[in-house]
């Protein structure tokens, strides 16, 4: 059981054949004889499986799990979108049979954890930096310096003259600049920090730091928010706002996105295109080459990012094992067909390969290979 309310619970059957025996009225002998003629078969099983990580994730976990689980019905899927700090502590602890990060686990994760986690890339999401601005519906552009500034309080008004000049907009508001930002750790925020110490001399400055954190570095200046959910939330409900959330949120909230500007100087909206366009410079993906943050090429959009499910190796009961690599295996082939409509892309056909070959390392509890 999770220690938390999940967030969805799905079905979805591991399919188990069920047997028949010989009709009452037989004889004793006959009854016998054809129980020997046969092998008995085991009846249906019923397996949950628990996870818990990634909220921004979980618009294409709970469709594709639903799907799933329409095309097979009997393993139990409860996914807590709670977080990815929640999902790497709850696979260390082994209290979930899967965690998802949005950051892979780094070696000093790995070394709390309990045995060797395998780490699968399951999803192509992006960033979108959404605002609540009356009046304005599009057109607003920005750069990594005008948001480190927006972010270190350097700006703090949308009628700012430099606001006008790097957006090429003269009718923004006489209004407060409201910065949102995650209150828990997240990937969102690692990729913007990330974006932004690239991008922006004085965000490295501001923070101290030339590495990216999963926390976000500057908790003094405007809102902390729990999760996307929760920073969408504050985006709707108030003028002047600006945050990060998972495209995916924003696209279910209808929000106005900046244009972001790349690395070939071309301002990009998120949209599944440009997403798919960044997730292409992917070519030597690992957990520990993972980012793909402003990378070069036409139509990328910067803030695009994937996503990692997190599962143990050795796997204690061989009938789990089996619900998880079918399950896994299924949300990166076919399952992939959900990703545009929900803010995603599509998986490349490389990435397909690595989450493959990585699932097929799964083993039973001896070391032996799955059946």
């Amino acid at each position: 059981m999770l220690r938390r309310a999940t967030a969805a619970a799905l079905v979805v059957l591991v399919p188990l054949a069920g047997g028949a025996f010989a009709s009452a009225q037989a004889p004793r002998s006959a009854a016998v004889h054809q129980l020997q003629g046969k092998k008995s078969k085991p009846k249906p099983v019923a397996i949950t499986l628990d996870g818990a990580g990634a909220n921004s994730i979980d618009p294409f976990f709970e469709s594709v799990f639903y799907t799933y689980h329409q095309a097979n019905p009997k393993v139990t899927v409860n996914y807590d979108p709670a977080g990815s700090s929640v999902g790497v502590t709850d696979i260390q602890e082994r209290t979930v049979d899967f965690g998802d990060s949005e950051i892979p686990m780094a070696a000093k994760d790995l070394a709390e954890a309990k045995g060797t986690v395998l780490q699968v890339p399951v999803d192509l999401g992006g960033v979108a930096i959404s605002y609540n601005i009356p009046g304005v519906a599009t057109g607003l552009k920005l750069d990594g310096p005008t948001l480190a500034a927006i972010f270190d309080g350097s700006i703090t008004n949308w009628d700012d003259p430099a606001l006008a000049t790097e957006t090429g907009l003269h009718n923004l508001p006489n209004l407060k600049i409201v910065p949102v930002h995650r209150a828990d750790t997240s990937g969102p925020g690692w990729d913007l920090d990330d974006y932004l110490i690239e991008t922006a001399p004085k965000w490295v400055d501001s923070i101290g730091a030339t590495k990216p954190s999963k926390a976000w570095p500057i908790t003094f200046i405007g809102v902390g928010e729990q999760l996307n959910s929760g920073v969408a939330t504050y985006i709707s409900q108030t003028p002047g706002a600006i945050g990060y959330v998972e495209y995916g949120y924003a696209l279910k909230a209808n929000f106005t996105n900046a244009a972001v500007l790349n690395s070939e100087g071309i301002y990009q909206v998120p949209s599944q295109a440009t997403i798919a366009q960044a997730g292409k410079t992917a070519t030597k993906l690992s957990a520990t080459n993972f980012s793909i943050i402003n990378q070069p090429g036409y139509g990328v959009y910067p803030l695009a990012n994937f996503s990692w499910t997190l599962l143990y190796q050795k796997q204690a009961n061989t009938a789990k094992g089996e619900a998880l690599q079918a399950l896994f295996n299924y949300v990166v082939t076919t399952g992939q067909s959900e990703a545009a409509a929900l803010g995603y892309a599509p998986l490349p056909a490389n990435v397909v390969a690595l989450a493959q070959s990585t699932l097929k390392q799964l083993e039973t509890a001896k070391g032996k290979p799955l059946p």
